[in-house]
């Protein structure tokens, strides 16, 4: 069952590294361009025009898109630092994954205006906390794992979302026989960077099978997901499943630099 470890961080790196990966990165200091400052001030509605499109390069066609600035004052807005920054997006893919609705908050935030203006690239130099609050649908997830069936070697892949369960199934390979599977449980949050899967139950080929042996499997799954190995730190709070859907939040304390 390694392949079902493959899928799993498959979607959950796309769901969390996709979206943030391109936007935070940690500078021990920043000074902004003059040059680039000075056409700040001439036409500040420049900053949100290059902020969407920013997002539209990292989501694909989302349905709505909207960033909201909360200022300092006009020469803190020059030079790119700003109390908070919103942004509200929905129906916006990556990686064919659809993101039902995606809401991300920096807070006394800091941008590389250069990067901002001349590659509309998002990269906040320092920031005191980003928080991240997202949903995504169960049939967008089948979609997505339709089209990543191939690659994770599982065929007809199904997710099915019930207020705090998931169940996952599908056919594969297990040693030299093909089997299928299904498997029902919860998702939990360890130290605040890995995702857990606990499996209730688990059948293959349709038989109920022994703890021992479910244990065996799940040990293979865990961690579902360590966001340790990712260049940057989150502090995953928590994974809710309802009816059809999944939402997770996430809140980091970042770090503040002063510009010069």
């Amino acid at each position: 069952m390694p392949k079902l470890r493959r899928f799993f961080s498959t979607l959950l790196i796309v769901m969390v590294f996709g979206v943030i990966a391109p936007l935070f990165a940690d500078n021990a200091s920043y000074t902004p361009d003059p040059e680039i400052t000075a056409r700040i001030a001439s036409d500040p509605s420049v900053i949100k025009s290059k902020l969407i499109s920013s997002m539209n390069k990292i989501l694909e066609n989302p349905a709505t898109l909207t960033i909201e600035l909360t200022p300092v004052d006009d020469e803190h807005t020059a030079r790119g630092r700003f109390k908070k920054i919103e942004v509200f997006t929905s129906r916006g893919s990556i990686d064919n994954l659809t993101l039902n609705r995606a809401d991300i908050d920096f807070e006394d935030v800091q941008l590389d205006t250069r990067k901002l203006l001349e590659e509309e690239k998002i990269d906040p130099v320092s920031m005191s906390n980003i928080n991240m609050d997202v949903s995504i649908l169960e049939s967008d997830l089948n979609a997505f794992l339709e089209s990543k069936s191939k690659s994770i070697k599982v065929d007809r892949p199904r997710i099915e979302l019930t207020p705090g369960n998931m169940a996952l199934s599908g056919s594969t390979k297990y040693g030299l026989v093909k089997v299928e599977f299904w498997a029902s449980g919860h998702l939990s949050i360890k130290s605040g960077k890995e995702i857990w899967f606990h499996a209730g139950k688990m059948k293959v080929n349709r038989m109920t099978m022994p703890r021992s042996f479910v244990g065996m499997i799940i040990k293979k799954i865990n961690p579902v997901l360590d966001l340790e190995k990712f260049p940057f730190k989150l502090n995953l709070e928590a994974i809710e499943l309802k009816k059809g859907e999944m939402h997770f939040i996430s809140f980091r304390t970042g770090e503040n630099t002063a510009t010069k």
